[in-house]
């Protein structure tokens, strides 16, 4: 008998394995479709007759079964098979790399979670320039800023460092390991002509990185469905990300170019040729800063097509010519370098202050009423700067700096949007902390094993020492958590109604972890602030009184900045070589998830051939027969997909598809941070306020008007989502009170407690299946049904 409906299982975060997903033995699935990063599953018709009952006799015969794996796109990059040295090395030093894309993807973050435009109000010339000063031409800026930002700490430690002072006399520098020290003692001038290599290989690597991800989870192009207006995950163009990339992959490599040409020829400006590449490559670098602002008009945020390809084929050829005329020129002239360079001085705190304006200026992006600030950024930057000749001048940048915060203030309706409104600020102001802290690692960690007696920018040392000290309200604010929740533990408070102790205890621990996003605003917060007093302190140098506990200060803060930057690049090595998880878990779905457009070295985007693939194979299922239904089963991030695929699907189609949900983070999280992506008007939920910090019940508070239109109205009864108290991912979607779309699952016995996982083997999964399909699950297979039926047997 010809199975009459699909279940399609989508795991989530942890990346549940396919047997895992399909409740079966390892040995009794088979892979049918894909590659090791994205696959389809069944259960394989040899091995029915060998599993136990419990096994084989759970799928009616009307019931397809497969599970698809999309875990290996977020995880696998570079994916060099093998499992000797080369290949083991190789893999980690890609995932370090993916850790110095953590700053760009937070960026690109930031960039959809800026106000979008409606595409249901006809877009003008005039409005796509509107919409570009609202942020998108800003992002865009912003992650070339961090590009410039890791090409300095790059040429900080290679060219200013190793290159030059590690030369001079009165320095003892260590040598560097055999395999690497491949020019081992030459002339300076040659020793900075082959350290200015390093920041442009370090640049390709990056690209060559997203390029090999790109080319293997993003090439897979989705069937054009029919339009939904105001809903842009109905655009097929959303996942189709190169036109978007190519272009600003170019201008980055350009800005890379040229920075390496200004880190030395500004300091050889005596020198009529060098002074000439300074100005050519300064001019270079203010074209592709203005072609990128084009970018956000040209390029929009779901283009088509791809356009003024050609100013960023002319700009990268010239920034090319005039590096390697550069290089030709240090090697001909053989000029002297005599001391520390002067841009790797001052470059950082200059772009660090140009991104703290972006970043205050992005609290207010989201305000209706927001007009481009560009004033009060130029006066903010201009004055900071100027504290290092006229020492009262932070007054005026403070002043500008309490206008833009001012800008920011919550209006009436900004509970609905994380961080009151302030989302694309806050993600920025991570991205730049994250920036900042990954550069000071690498310049003092550097510093401190080549040698003694170098001197590195003070820039780094006061981020250190500033980053220090602003955690301490955090570490406050955590231990205040901590307090509150050990005494909840002790006599356990009832949370949610009665319960077995253990659940009640987990809950109090789950509600904790629901108050993330307050900590990540915080976070960000004091981010900013410890930035503020680094550039202040990097300008105007003051001369304190007890300078010696200062001094005891930047120690200090230098190993609280190191052990920041070891534990994440740790997770993002120890994530693939010793477990079976992401790195950073939800915080690396979220921004894999979304396509890149801010920043071409963001981490790949796997929704770009993950939807596609789960909306083909949904339309290839119903193409079958006119009888066939669909369920697509998704958990956790998995939900995510399955309602990008919904949208993906033509309207016809939305009538044979079911949608079972659980452990998802649809409402609270998604929904708050993308409002125009997956906010209540596109799900069809009621708006919700953020989880309150100290009360017992971080979400006792009401919600939202419900809107009358979405995905809950498109599906109506067909949605069923699973949810748990215990659960410290899983929300409901349409509210904690009763309502027909929500069910609670099963927390636990009196010995064991379910969190995250295990939705599938529950009573209630089994219960929302079989209302959602009107099969009663308990019925005996067809044993006529064959290899091609039931679920478990195809």
């Amino acid at each position: 008998m010809s199975p009459a409906v699909l279940e399609l299982r989508i795991h989530g975060v942890n990346n549940t394995p396919p047997d895992a997903m399909l409740a079966l033995p390892d040995h009794a699935v088979e892979q049918f479709r894909g590659d090791r990063f994205g696959s389809f599953w069944r259960s394989r018709p040899d091995k029915i007759a060998e599993l136990p009952p419990d096994h084989a006799g759970q799928v009616p015969a009307q019931v397809r079964r497969e599970a698809y794996s999309w875990g290996g796109m977020a995880r696998s990059s570079p994916g060099v098979p093998g499992s000797g040295v080369p290949s083991v090395l190789a893999n980690a030093l890609g995932r370090v790399g993916w850790a110095l894309l953590l700053p760009f993807g937070l960026a690109n973050v930031a960039y959809w979670a800026r106000k979008l435009p409606d595409d249901a109000v006809p877009t003008t010339r005039r409005m796509v320039w509107w919409n570009a000063g609202r942020g998108a031409a800003s992002t865009r800026l912003f992650g070339l800023g961090l590009t410039v930002l890791l090409v300095l700490a790059v040429c900080e430690v290679a060219i200013d460092v190793y290159a030059v002072q590690c030369s001079l006399p009165g320095t003892t520098c260590r040598r560097l390991p055999d395999f690497l020290d491949v020019l081992g003692d030459p002339a300076r001038h040659i020793r900075v002509l082959a350290a200015s290599a390093v920041p442009v290989l370090l640049l390709l690597g990056l690209m060559a990185l997203t390029s090999l991800s790109r080319s293997r989870y993003e090439m897979t192009s989705v069937r054009t469905p029919e339009r939904r207006v105001g809903v842009m995950l109905s655009r097929s163009s959303m996942w189709e990300g190169s036109p978007r990339i190519r272009r600003l992959t170019r201008l980055h490599i350009s800005a890379g170019c040229c920075v390496v040409v200004l880190v030395t020829s500004t300091q050889l400006w005596q020198h009529v040729f060098f002074l000439v590449l300074s100005v050519l490559a300064g001019g270079v670098l203010a074209v592709v800063m203005a072609r990128v602002v084009v970018t956000a008009t040209d390029c929009p945020d779901v283009p088509s097509t791809e356009q003024g390809g050609l100013w960023s084929w002319l700009l990268m050829v010239s920034a090319v010519v005039v590096l390697v005329t550069h290089g030709f020129g240090l090697y001909a002239i053989a000029p002297v370098f005599d001391g520390p360079l002067w841009l790797t001085s001052w470059g950082p705190p200059l772009v660090t202050v140009a991104l703290l304006g972006s970043v205050m200026a992005a609290w207010s992006w989201r305000r209706n009423d927001a007009k481009g600030p560009l004033v009060l950024l130029v006066v903010f930057v201009a004055f900071m700067v100027a504290t290092y000749w006229f020492p009262l001048a932070w007054i005026g940048a403070f002043a500008a700096g309490a206008v833009l915060a001012w800008r920011a203030r919550p209006r009436s309706g900004d509970e609905w949007q994380a961080w009151s409104g302030a989302g694309p600020g806050v993600l920025l102001g991570l991205s730049l902390v994250s920036s900042v802290m990954l550069s000071a690692v690498l310049v003092l960690t550097f510093r401190g094993w080549v040698g003694t007696g170098l001197v590195v920018p003070s820039f780094y040392s006061w981020f250190s020492a500033a980053f220090a000290c602003a955690l301490v309200p955090l570490v406050l604010l955590v231990l205040a958590q901590a307090f509150v929740l050990l005494s909840r533990l002790i006599t356990p408070a009832v949370l949610d109604g009665e319960g077995e102790a253990l659940v009640v205890r987990a809950r109090h621990v789950v509600a904790v972890t629901h108050r993330a996003e307050t900590v990540a605003g915080v976070l960000s917060v004091l981010g900013v602030l410890a930035l503020l007093l680094t550039s202040y302190l990097t300008f105007a140098a003051p001369s304190w009184p007890g300078w010696s506990g200062v001094q005891w200060v930047l120690g200090k803060g230098d190993w609280v900045t190191g052990l920041a930057g070891v534990a994440v690049v740790g997770s993002f090595v120890g994530a693939g070589m010793l477990t079976n998880r992401r790195p950073l878990g939800l915080v690396w779905d979220l921004m894999c998830f979304l396509p890149r457009t801010a920043h071409p070295f963001a981490p790949p985007c796997y929704a770009e051939r993950a939807v596609p693939e789960i909306a083909d194979r949904t339309r290839e299922f119903l193409d079958g027969s006119p009888d066939r239904r669909v369920v697509l089963s998704a958990h956790s991030l998995g939900a995510v997909l399955a309602v990008a695929a919904l949208y993906a699907l033509p309207a016809g189609y939305l009538g044979r598809v079911q949608l079972l949900t659980y452990g998802v983070q649809l409402r609270p999280y998604f929904g708050r941070i993308f409002p125009e992506l997956l906010g209540p008007v596109v799900l069809g939920t009621p708006p919700v306020r953020a989880g309150a910090l100290f009360s017992c019940d971080p979400w006792v508070r009401a919600g939202g008007v419900l809107p009358d239109r979405g995905l809950s109205t498109l599906l109506g009864p067909s949605w069923i989502n699973l949810w748990r108290r215990t659960d410290y991912l899983g929300f409901p979607v349409h509210g904690w009170e009763s309502n027909p779309l929500d069910r609670r699952a099963d927390e636990g016995t009196p010995d064991r407690v379910q969190t995250h996982g295990g939705y599938h083997l529950c009573a209630a999964y089994r219960q929302a299946f079989a209302d959602l399909v009107s099969i009663d699950l308990n019925r005996s297979p067809d044993s006529g049904s064959g290899g091609g039926g039931s679920l478990g047997r195809s």
